[in-house]
């Protein structure tokens, strides 16, 4: 919620934004039962349909608190729901096909310490390391915007040796400042095992 209300107060433009709420929550592999936890397989459709159908709601309602807040602030919103057990590479790959030009991630203060010290391999890290270059990342704690630069130089040494790359990547934030596209990203709450 802390990255939704920094990007309503300082990313999105109620005229030109849309903003993306992504939810990526684990495959289902497993259904409960009486039983315990079958593969899907194991089970009938109808209990697999049952199941998604709580699924769904679970979801529906986490995500009305994010469609309120977007509702509220007059912006263009849309949500994305994908079932993906490789959350960083489900949101890489929406980037292109929605034309996602800056992406906002909320992170806790232990997975930033671990991103800052560049030795993370959270979603955060993840998705710095293989953005396409037209996206810029916005990484936000405790809801304030944590400064890329250190970011990316806790990861990415050799980037620090190259001027030209320093250049590219000030004129890159600097366009996609004047850009109209924004994104929420959030852990799912919910996994298989519950």
């Amino acid at each position: 919620m802390e990255a939704l209300t920094w990007t309503l107060k300082h990313a999105a433009d109620p005229s030109s934004t849309t903003v993306y709420l992504i939810h990526v929550f684990p495959e289902i592999h497993y259904i409960p039962s009486p039983l315990g936890k079958l593969p899907k397989s194991q089970v009938s459709s109808q209990q697999v349909e049952t199941y998604m159908a709580q699924e769904t709601g679970k979801r529906r309602e986490l995500l009305h608190k994010f469609l309120d807040k977007c509702s509220a602030a007059n912006v263009k919103f849309d949500t994305m729901l994908i079932e993906s057990d490789m959350i960083a590479r489900a949101i890489l790959d929406l980037i292109p096909i929605l034309n996602i030009t800056t992406l906002v991630l909320g992170t806790t203060k232990s997975n930033l310490r671990k991103l800052m010290s560049g030795k993370g391999s959270g979603i955060a890290d993840q998705i710095l390391q293989a953005a396409p270059d037209g996206c810029e990342i916005k990484i936000i704690c405790q809801g304030n915007q944590v400064m890329m630069d250190q970011a990316i130089h806790s990861l990415s040494p050799r980037l620090n040796d190259d001027p030209t790359t320093t250049q590219s990547m000030q004129h890159q934030q600097q366009r996609n400042n004047n850009e109209a596209f924004s994104c929420i990203c959030f852990k799912p709450k919910f996994s298989s095992s519950s």
